[in-house]
């Protein structure tokens, strides 16, 4: 934690430390086949003369790399030289562009803002990809920043060469990759007068997104993530809605435009891959999520594993979470049901305790998927928090935890000569509060017992999503 003054503003910032490729002590022994980097992204706390951020989400974003090859672990760590990060070590300023935060404070400002053609470098302090030949990471505001894979230097805007919003609209973090075919599927909404869930595809080696469907929609849902079958797209619109002329003429921040309307229920919107065309919407109770784990598709329609929280208040939450505050709003794993022959969602409880940050083997995105790797996000005391392996056929749960350790997102790698779903390592990064240090932690799937552990130069705060590339 460091704090220094710029322009006569007193900045604290919650890691300022950054390194390049540091070699980690490895306690325990890697696989062969285990060759590559792990990228993690998240935001960094910071705060201008005792003013803290609106919100988690609007932490500085910050990328971490374990480069892992010949079993042996370096480590480097980046901000992002964005928009953000230059109000912050630049000017001394927390006024920048946000999920909570806005710098705009007049209608004018807005319009000129909205209307913009300069391509302005976000904060993209969500999640990590690769799309043609550029990694890149990812926000919910866009424009996607490109950067180094091997030294995390930031290389500016990534540009998509088409037709569609570049900016001006809201795009998932949480893009879906075929390992097979090598597409990439994701959904953008436009707003204005007229506002629309576009979803789109990419080719291998292209950076043009092509439309598959295109739907109108008058007052559109905060969605995160969303799911994919074989056959299908599926889009969960929570009742967390806005209006979007509401982004102009209000006075708020993004996503303090959102209102929640209990009485409306969850809408499953379900699109044909194949046509583009709906296929059917189906209703459900209320609720609200971040992260869908996966679908299958069934004898009847479709089932879907999301994380679900009873409603929107766990973003209100989740404003100090990095700094290890509990939360009251605790999620749990949910299945829904959809049958094509009824326009009701029935659903049933797996897991009616608290998880978070579900990853599969990616190899079964939208198939009927065994396993299950999740985190427990809520337990900030002494005790520590776990890891989770669930098995959704046996419904057997396994799990990894120590006295005082937090996990990041635990993350699956598959053996690439494994024949089974969980052949493979869950990696994590692990917050030590007994010592206020960070390790990486390497556990054997199969079993889940820990085989290696590699302690960091400092301590990484808390994060968000990552991959293994």
């Amino acid at each position: 934690m460091s704090n220094f003054f710029i322009n006569g503003n007193e900045v604290f910032v919650e890691l300022e430390t950054e390194v390049s490729n540091v070699p980690l002590e490895l306690k325990g022994t890697l696989p062969e086949w285990l060759q590559g980097s792990l990228i993690r992204n998240g935001p960094i706390d910071v705060a201008v003369n005792g003013k803290p951020l609106n919100h988690w989400f609007d932490g500085l974003a910050m990328l971490h790399a374990f480069n892992i090859e010949n079993k042996r672990i370096g480590y480097s760590n980046r901000f992002l030289r964005t928009a953000a990060y230059n109000q912050v070590f630049e000017k001394g300023s927390i006024d920048y562009l946000g999920f909570a935060s806005d710098p705009c404070h007049s209608l004018f400002q807005k319009f000129k803002t909205f209307f913009s053609e300069t391509p302005v470098l976000h904060n993209a302090n969500i999640n990590v990809a690769k799309i043609a030949d550029s990694y890149i990471a990812l926000t919910e505001i866009p424009l996607p920043v490109k950067f180094d894979v091997k030294t995390l230097e930031t290389l500016g805007v990534f540009n998509y060469e088409d037709h569609l919003p570049k900016d001006k609209c809201w795009e998932s973090a949480h893009p879906h990759f075929n390992p097979v075919s090598k597409e990439v599927i994701n959904y953008l909404i436009e707003y204005g007068l007229k506002s629309y869930y576009t979803v789109y595809q990419i080719d291998p080696l292209s950076s043009e997104r092509q439309i598959l469907s295109k739907t109108l929609v008058k007052s559109p849902s905060y969605m995160h993530s969303f799911s994919i079958t074989e056959n299908y797209i599926v889009l969960a619109e929570y009742p967390f809605l806005v209006k979007p002329l509401e982004f102009l003429i209000s006075s708020v921040p993004f996503i303090r435009n959102f209102e929640w309307k209990e009485k409306l229920g969850t809408n499953f919107l379900v699109i044909s891959r194949k046509t583009g065309a709906i296929k059917g919407e189906y209703k459900g109770d209320s609720f609200f999520a971040f992260h869908h784990a996966n679908a299958r598709e069934t004898e009847l329609g479709l089932s879907l594993d999301i994380v679900t929280y009873k409603d929107a208040s766990i973003i209100d939450e989740l404003s100090d979470y990095g700094n290890f505050k509990p939360i009251t709003n605790l999620p749990k794993l949910e299945r829904f049901h959809i049958s094509f022959n009824s326009p009701h969602i029935e659903k049933e409880t797996l897991l009616d305790f608290a998880v978070e940050f579900p990853r599969i083997n990616e190899a079964w995105d939208g198939k009927d998927n065994q396993f299950l790797y999740l985190i427990d996000p809520k337990d900030w005391e002494e005790e520590g928090a776990a890891i989770y392996k669930f098995d959704l056929k046996s419904k057997k749960l396994s799990e990894w935890k120590e006295k005082g350790c937090f996990p990041g997102e635990a993350l699956f790698v598959a053996n690439p000569k494994g024949e089974k779903e969980d052949e493979g390592v869950v990696l994590s990064v692990i917050f030590d509060k007994r010592d206020h240090s960070s390790f990486l932690l390497v556990l054997e799937a199969e079993t889940f017992k820990e085989i290696a552990r590699a302690e960091t130069p400092h301590f990484i705060p808390t994060g968000l999503h990552g991959q293994f590339f």
